[in-house]
Order: C-alpha cells, then sequence, then structure tokens
C-alpha cells in the first residue's frame, strides 16, 4: 500500500559495517533477519507507520520482552509506549534486514488490507481504512484530498504519522460516504459532527468528524474511539473500596451538594456509573453530555452536539426542568462551574467532570481516577517484593504505613505481615493473554471538603498490586 520509503528518509549510523562495530563497542546484540526469524505477532506490536518512520520492527516475543531491530538506538525513545507491557530489549541490523522486515509487515498488511484499498468505489473503501486504522492503533485519521489523491495519515500514541496514498476515485468516495454518515452534506464551511459505525467486530466504533475546506481540496479529521458496552458497573467492580467507598455512598445518600471527578482516565466510567446508582424511581435525574455515549431510561439527556447550545446555557436549562441530579461531562469555563456550584447550594446534587480542579475548588467531595491494566485471571502470580530502587522510588510520594494497614484491615494480609515481606505480581503472558493482561481496573483517590480520606491515587495502585490486581510495573509508572 505503501512505498518503502520511510527508511530513505532518515541519515543512519552509518553502512552495516560501522554499525557492527557499533553493536560491538556498545555490547548490543547484532542481527541479520531472514523470513523465518520474524514472528507476525512481535512485528504486529509496533505499529507500521511508526515501524517505517523510525525503522524500528518487534521481530521476536518471548514471555514479556520484545525484541526490537533498529538502525539507530536513539530511536528506542520512539517506542516508549510498549514498555509499561514489555521489556524492549534492542538489537542493531542492517538495511538489508530492515528492508527485508518491512516488506514482510508492508506484505502483510496488503494481504489484509490491499485488495479492499485498492478499490476505488463500494462502501467496503471506508469501513476497510477504518480497520487499518484501528490495527495500527491510530487515535486519529487525517484525511486530505487534492488533485493527486488522498493522502491519509495516522496519529499514533501522539505522532502524526503518513500511512498511505490512495487515488482520487478512492478519496473522494472515502470522503463522501464519511460526509454522508456523519450528516455533513452540503455547505462549504468547517463543521464537526459524530457518528457510530459497526465494522463488524463485535463493538461499537465512534467517530468525530471534523472537515476543513482547503485550497484546492479538503481535509477532514476523523478520531476513533472503541466503544465497549456498559455492563452494570458499580463503585465495587471500578475499584473502589474501605473508607473512599464508604465516603461515597455516604455522600451519594445525602441526595445534595457538589461532586467533582478529575484525572487522566476513567472519568466518564464512573460518571456514568454513579448516574446508574442514583437512576431510580424516586429521583429525577438529568444530565448535559458533549456527546451522549450511553442513554439511561428515565433520565434526561441533553447532547450539546445537537442541541446547539453552550455547556453553561443547557445547564441553566436542564435546572429549570426541576432535577434532583444533574451530571456535567465537562466543566471547562468559570460560567458553568459557576451555575454548577449555585446550584449545588440550592440542594441539587452535582457531578462534573473537571478539566481544571481550580474551577470547582468548593467541592464537597472529589474524586481522582486513574485506570491500569489488570492482570490477566488465568496467569500463575509471580510475585516478588519491592527492589531497593522500587522502594526509593515509591517511598518519596506514597506512606507505606497507610497501605499495609489498609491491607490488613481489609483482610488482605496476615495482621502481623511487615512492609518489607509484601511481595507483588509481575506480569507473565499465557495462553489466555498476550502480555500478561486482561481488562482495566481503576484507581481512585477521595477527598471531603477539600482533606484526602484513605488512600492517594498511588497508594490504592500499591494496594491493588498488593492485592494482585495488577502489576508493580503499572504502579511505577504513576510515581
Amino acid at each position: 500500500m505503501e512505498q518503502e520509503r520511510g527508511w530513505l528518509r532518515r541519515e543512519s549510523l552509518g553502512d552495516d559495517e560501522h554499525r557492527h562495530a557499533l553493536a560491538h563497542k556498545l555490547g548490543v546484540p547484532f542481527v541479520t533477519l531472514g523470513h523465518d526469524d520474524i514472528s507476525l505477532d512481535a512485528l504486529l506490536l509496533i505499529p507500521e507507520p511508526v515501524a517505517r518512520t523510525h525503522n524500528a520492527v518487534g521481530y521476536n516475543l518471548r514471555d514479556n520482552s520484545l525484541e526490537v531491530a533498529l538502525l539507530n538506538l536513539d530511536d528506542l525513545e520512539h517506542l516508549g509506549f510498549l514498555q509499561s507491557r514489555y521489556r524492549v530489549v534492542p538489537r542493531l541490523t542492517t538495511d538489508d534486514s530492515l528492508r527485508h522486515a518491512l516488506r514482510f509487515y508492508q506484505k502483510h498488511l496488503r494481504e489484509v488490507y490491499g485488495k479492499a484499498l485498492e478499490q476505488e468505489q463500494g462502501d467496503n473503501l471506508l469501513d476497510t481504512l477504518l480497520r487499518h486504522a484501528l490495527q495500527s492503533g491510530a487515535s486519529d485519521v487525517h484525511l486530505q484530498l487534492d488533485e493527486r489523491g488522498l493522502l491519509v495519515r495516522y496519529r499514533i500514541h501522539g505522532v502524526l504519522h503518513d500511512s498511505m496514498t490512495l487515488t482520487p476515485a478512492a478519496g473522494k468516495n472515502i470522503l463522501l460516504r464519511l460526509r454522508s454518515l456523519a450528516g455533513l452534506t452540503g455547505g462549504a464551511l468547517s463543521r464537526e459532527a459524530r457518528v457510530r459505525v459497526d465494522l463488524g467486530s463485535g463493538e461499537d466504533i465512534a467517530l468525530r468528524v471534523s472537515t476543513v475546506p482547503v485550497v484546492r481540496g479538503e481535509r477532514l479529521v476523523v478520531s476513533v474511539v472503541r466503544e465497549q458496552s456498559r455492563r452494570g458497573y458499580t463503585l465495587e467492580s471500578l475499584g473502589f473500596h474501605g473508607e473512599a467507598l464508604e465516603r461515597v455512598h455516604g455522600f451519594l445518600l445525602r441526595k445534595k451538594g457538589l461532586l467533582t471527578i478529575e484525572g487522566r482516565s476513567g472519568k466518564s466510567t464512573l460518571l456514568y456509573t454513579l448516574i446508574d446508582v442514583l437512576n431510580t424511581p424516586e429521583l429525577s435525574v438529568a444530565t448535559v453530555e458533549r456527546e451522549v455515549s450511553y442513554a439511561f431510561p428515565r433520565v434526561a439527556q441533553t447532547d450539546l452536539a445537537s442541541a446547539g447550545l453552550s455547556m453553561a446555557a443547557a445547564l441553566r436549562a436542564a435546572l429549570r426542568t426541576d432535577p434532583d441530579v444533574v451530571a456535567l461531562d465537562a466543566v471547562v469555563d468559570r460560567e458553568t462551574a459557576d451555575v454548577a456550584a449555585a446550584a449545588a447550594k440550592r440542594g441539587v446534587l452535582v457531578i462534573a467532570v473537571v478539566e481544571d480542579a481550580q474551577l470547582l475548588p468548593q467541592a464537597d467531595l472529589a474524586i481522582k481516577t486513574g485506570v491500569v491494566r489488570k492482570l490477566c485471571t488465568k496467569q500463575f502470580l509471580d510475585k516478588r517484593k519491592l527492589t531497593r530502587v522500587q522502594n526509593d522510588t515509591l517511598e518519596s510520594t506514597a506512606n507505606f504505613g497507610a497501605v499495609l494497614a489498609a491491607l490488613k484491615e481489609e483482610g488482605k494480609l496476615d495482621k502481623d505481615t511487615p512492609w518489607k515481606d509484601v511481595a507483588f505480581p509481575r506480569a507473565i503472558s499465557c495462553s489466555h493473554c498476550t502480555d500478561g493482561y486482561q481488562g482495566m481496573v481503576g484507581l481512585q483517590e477521595v477527598s471531603v471538603g477539600g482533606e484526602g480520606v484513605g488512600l492517594t491515587l498511588l497508594e490504592d495502585g500499591l494496594f491493588k498490586a498488593a492485592e494482585g490486581l495488577t502489576s508493580i510495573e503499572e504502579i511505577m509508572e504513576l510515581s
């Protein structure tokens, strides 16, 4: 699909002899790769645009170690997204080996996607492109059409990469179908819409389509999100426990005041879980959301994407319907924050996801949330005590005594176990998983009136690692 031009774009360390000598000097193994040396499972762990741009291919996956062949060891910095899941083992290689691995990668992609993408018409063209984007780990797809064709670029782990160029006819087909699905037909102004598509994979795919006219053509940006169906989450299933769980349940029983949610990840799942808990026949619940991702029975949900209102205006409208509970999926401006705070003081229970905690400093209860990968339950847990480096790194930001006390209080450890004897599991791949993980588990930090209760986010991570739910490597990423 895409010409092998990535390896030609950049200056390498030099010729193969120079690279071989450098490998010997640095103590890094030097490898030459034949067809039988490359594992497809290892190859696919590095998205093809990343492999091509940075001359780095995975070729062997053993247990939790991924061997990567490179032309330049400096390019390891572009593979940081792998290091939370695998031990990346670098190997220097030859130009021919790198070419061979990329050809093998591109041959596989052509076999899976190539024939469909070579077509210029048909509904399957867009579906195939989106499946390829998901396979590549893209969060956004940039499409730019001009007389030369459709340039397709993927944003992968925050970095934009050229992926392929399709014919002008294929490009027009893809953009026309995207516009039709998103209801963006007609008009030349910049516009945005959201749509869900079924790619036949059994999971919901949500697209946010943004379009803008450019000189000699058009650009569309598609944000791609996998959406799992809700399964009746509870606070306990999200990971709440101990004093934090008691305080949240107690606050919800009051049915008034301001509850804020912040954090890097897990905010939407927590918000919807709280709505689900409060969605009873006795309460009137309303939401104001940038996009309604899940429809609740009995809940009056306002979708800003279709309502044409600002968050503050939609919140005022929702409050005029006499709700007991109002939930907001984003508070990003002072006007919305002031309206939400005033409603909470009047006796409404307001639940708000905040991007900036300073917007709502007077929250009665605040939850900071995060998500880490959950260990596969089928694997044998290989537990080990903290190394000195791990201990020293964590000790500066976590209260080990608080974690130990919580573990004992909740029956996870014997009462006489000292901290130095607490063991933490590491991820081990098995026949049920590729990297030792299956699913996610939440971390929570709760404060009441500005005062922390229970464990901090990092301490909660240590608690769950000691409990066997996640690995210490996942928690070290938080420190």
